[in-house]
C-alpha cells in the first residue's frame, strides 16, 4: 500500500509543477504562439527519446571514463562533465530539427526560449519521476518529500533553463547573415547551457559534505530565473517594436491606426479574444510583421519564400 502511495504521489509531484511551469512558458510567447503540435512534439522528445538516449549515452561514455561511480571523482565526472555534455546534446537536436525544418515557426529569441523549454520540462518531468521512485526506495516519505521540494520547486526549472539557453542560441542564428555566425551562436548556446549545467550538478555534488555545493546550486537556480524573466521581457518589447516598425506603413492598407494600437499597446494581452474574428486579424497581422521584417536577413531563395507567404497573408486579412 505504501509503495502504491508512494508510485502515485511521485507521478503526481512530476506531472503537475510541470505542467504549471508549461502554461506559464506557453502564456509568455503573448504575440505569435507556436502550434501547440510543435510544442507538445518539443515536450515529448524532451521527455521521452532524450530521457532514453542520455541514459544511453551517460552509460557508454562513463563505463570507460569512470572506475569507481561512488567515489567522489566518479561522481563529479559523471554528474558535471559526462551527464551535461551528453543530456545537453541529445536536447538540442530537438531544436536543431525544428531550426532546420521548421523554421516558418523559428523566427527569433523567444521561439528558441520557449522550444527550449518545453524539451527541458518533458526532460526534467520523466527524470523527477526515477529519482522520486529513487528516494523513496533509500529513505521512505521524509526523503521522498524532501527530493520533491528540491527537485520540483526549488530546482524546478532547471532544466528549462539550461535548454532554453540552447534555444536562445538558435533564436540568435535565425537573424545571422552568414552560416559561420549561425554556428557561432548556436554553439555559444549550447555551451552556456552545457556550462550552467555542470555547475550546478558539481554543487549538487559537493552539498552532501559542503553547504558551499548546495549554494552554488541554488544561485544557478535563482540566476536561471532571473535570466528567463528578462529575456522574455527583452522578447515581449523587442517583438512590439517589430510590429511596430513593420506595420506602421500599412496603415490605412491591411489595417487601422486603432489596430496597429492595439497590438503594441495592450502589451500585456496583446491577443485578447475580443471576437473571434478580431483575434484571428490580430494574429495575421503578427505573422506579416515577423515575415516583412525576416526579409531584411533572407537569401535569395528564402525573399521568395517570404513574398509568396505575405502575399497569402495579405490575402488572409482581405478575407477575414
Amino acid at each position: 500500500m505504501a509503495l502504491l502511495f508512494a508510485l502515485a504521489l511521485s507521478t503526481l509531484a512530476a506531472i503537475v509543477p510541470t505542467l504549471v511551469y508549461t502554461l506559464t512558458f506557453y502564456w509568455a510567447d503573448r504575440y505569435e504562439r507556436e502550434p501547440r503540435s510543435l510544442l507538445f512534439a518539443a515536450f515529448i522528445w524532451g521527455a521521452i527519446p532524450a530521457v532514453i538516449a542520455s541514459l544511453i549515452g551517460e552509460v557508454l561514455l562513463g563505463a570507460p571514463l569512470v572506475s569507481d561511480p561512488l567515489s567522489l571523482e566518479g561522481a563529479i565526472v559523471e554528474g558535471a562533465i559526462i551527464a551535461p555534455i551528453v543530456e545537453e546534446v541529445i536536447k538540442a537536436l530537438a531544436l536543431w530539427w525544428l531550426f532546420t525544418w521548421m523554421r516558418h515557426e523559428f523566427d527569433g529569441v523567444l521561439d528558441g526560449l520557449i522550444y527550449g523549454a518545453l524539451i527541458g520540462f518533458g526532460f526534467a518531468m520523466t527524470e523527477n519521476f526515477f529519482y522520486f521512485i529513487g528516494a523513496f526506495d533509500e529513505g521512505g516519505f521524509v526523503n521522498l518529500t524532501a527530493v520533491i521540494i528540491l527537485r520540483s520547486v526549488v530546482f524546478g526549472l532547471n532544466h528549462a533553463f539550461y535548454t532554453s539557453l540552447t534555444g536562445i542560441g538558435f533564436g540568435l542564428a535565425r537573424s545571422a547573415r552568414s552560416r559561420a555566425v549561425r554556428l557561432v551562436w548556436i554553439a555559444a548556446g549550447l555551451s552556456a547551457a552545457i556550462l550552467v549545467h555542470s555547475l550546478h550538478n558539481l554543487g549538487a555534488t559537493f552539498a552532501s559534505i559542503s553547504l558551499a555545493g548546495f549554494a552554488l546550486s541554488l544561485a544557478i537556480a535563482a540566476g536561471g530565473l532571473c535570466l528567463l524573466a528578462i529575456a522574455v521581457l527583452l522578447s515581449w518589447s523587442h517583438e512590439r517594436s517589430v510590429i511596430h516598425a513593420e506595420l506602421k506603413d500599412e496603415i490605412g492598407h491591411t489595417l487601422s491606426a486603432q489596430e496597429l494600437a492595439l497590438l503594441t499597446g495592450h502589451w500585456r494581452q496583446p491577443l485578447r479574444r475580443r471576437s473571434g474574428r478580431q483575434a484571428n486579424r490580430m494574429a495575421l497581422y503578427v505573422e506579416l510583421a515577423v515575415r516583412k521584417r525576416a526579409l531584411q536577413h533572407a537569401d535569395e531563395k528564402r525573399t521568395a519564400e517570404l513574398h509568396q507567404e505575405i502575399a497569402q497573408i495579405r490575402k488572409q486579412l482581405s478575407l477575414v
